[in-house]
């Protein structure tokens, strides 16, 4: 191949222009932003329990709440762990949710807990809806 190279120098220069060409049209139609948009699809909904064993807080807490959010069409995937006196779900969005669609579907979800609420034994704290913030940082 080099040798075909060193005997056709147009050849060469001709190659070298074609992959510069394209390497810039690659560049110039490339599509970028300089901080990403990115949507916060996942959350985690955290109720405490003083004094309750896993298996309660699996069965007063975990549970009703787990119920109620699985009606809401906007709820990809559920993921819960109790512990004693802790509950933790996880809570992730469908995909499609996205931008200006990721607000509208976080309320469902709040009045969706708030709905659940009465149903919660007296002594457990307020369901806690936290966010996961996904960010495109740089070290």
């Amino acid at each position: 191949m080099s040798l075909l190279f060193y005997n056709n120098p147009r050849l060469a220069l001709l190659s070298v222009i074609l992959i510069i060409a394209a390497g810039l049209g690659a560049l110039f139609t490339l599509g970028r932003q300089e901080d990403p948009t990115l949507s916060e699809r996942f959350a985690v909904l955290v109720t405490e329990f003083p004094g309750a064993s896993a298996e309660r807080a699996e069965a007063l807490i975990t549970e009703p709440l787990e119920r109620s959010l699985q009606e809401l069409a906007e709820v990809e995937k559920i993921k819960s762990t109790s512990r004693n006196g802790l509950s933790i779900i996880s809570v992730e969005l469908k995909e499609q949710y996205r931008g200006e669609r990721v607000e509208p579907a976080w309320t469902k979800v709040r009045e969706q807990i708030n709905k659940a609420r009465p149903f919660l034994p007296p002594g457990a704290s307020a369901p806690d809806l936290r966010r996961q913030h996904i960010g495109a940082d740089t070290l």
